[in-house]
């Protein structure tokens, strides 16, 4: 079997991001990317590992040493079939989304079927120290807190919450948030039932007409109105990297070229992800986590 090495890379929108589905839905002409079971909006692997290699592309330590970059990214079209890349990254999937909330500011929502999800992608890593809080039952109408209890409005649904332990989750997670968004987290933190997070995760996602304008008499172009879905600054989603040994002629190991990545690109804990870059949009915060072992 390969040696493979890990890492946790947790991604907090600092704007709004929006990756681009194919086709659109209804009145929305640009829908993000979701997947096809859950209905949840996540990044596919593809769109994360090009933005990755984005970053990376004009990097010094990269652009001066060829056989390491494609060794890590794969090698260009032309050359595709030399050697497959040394890299794996998997779709950005949502851990909390940012909910309106007619009771008080906005709420960090969940649901059981997500931390379910995040437990079994932690084990898969091998990072069992993160593995040891619960997953609570919460069935319809009802909410889990972490700061509060009694009457709860999420968009403009009621739900009736109780106060629960969470301190477990929150020091799980607190390996990819700042403290600052750790204790934003675990005072804001509401986790209700899967089927009604999938309707309150719909009606959360911000839907933008956008327009073009005629630059001579700065009026809009006729026909150019469409509708553009983003999700919303402050969305919580993660990732993960998978390294094996080098497959092209650097032949460096697993460790080295996941060190690589977090230590070279991520030295600047920012990455752009998605459409409109040049209005400001689809950055993201990352924190990566490499275990106890590999720390």
């Amino acid at each position: 079997m390969s040696e493979l090495s890990h890492a946790l890379l947790g991604l907090i929108a600092q704007t709004p991001i929006h990756a681009g589905a194919s086709a659109s839905e209804g009145i929305v002409d640009l829908p993000i990317q979701r997947e096809a079971h859950t209905d949840w909006p996540c990044i596919y692997g593809s769109s994360m590992k090009g933005a990755i290699r984005a970053k990376a592309e004009p990097l010094e330590c990269f652009k001066g040493n060829k056989d390491i970059f494609f060794e890590i990214f794969g090698p260009d079209t032309g050359n595709a079939a030399d050697h497959a890349s040394s890299m794996s990254v998997t779709d950005a999937r949502l851990l909390f989304m940012p909910v309106r909330s007619l009771t008080t500011h906005f709420r960090y929502v969940t649901c059981p079927a997500l931390l379910k999800r995040f437990k079994k992608d932690l084990a898969r890593l091998g990072f069992s120290e993160l593995t040891e809080f619960s997953v609570p039952t919460v069935t319809a109408d009802r909410a889990i807190c972490g700061d509060s209890q009694g009457e709860l409005y999420l968009e403009e649904f009621l739900f009736q919450s109780d106060k629960g332990e969470v301190d477990d989750l929150i020091n799980a997670l607190s390996v990819i948030f700042s403290d600052e968004v750790a204790d934003e987290v675990k005072s804001t933190l509401t986790i209700i039932s899967d089927d009604q997070f999938r309707h309150i995760v719909r009606a959360a996602t911000p839907v933008q007409a956008r327009i073009a304008i005629e630059n001579e008499n700065k009026v809009v172009k006729g026909g150019a109105l469409w509708y553009e879905e983003s999700l919303p600054p402050e969305t919580i989603m993660y990732t993960t990297l998978s390294a094996v040994s080098g497959r092209g002629k650097a032949k460096q190991s697993a460790e080295v070229i996941r060190n690589s990545i977090l230590d070279q690109v991520f030295d600047q804990p920012y990455l752009q992800v998605g459409g409109n870059e040049t209005v400001g949009m689809g950055w993201f915060q990352v924190t990566p986590y490499i275990g106890k072992e590999g720390a």
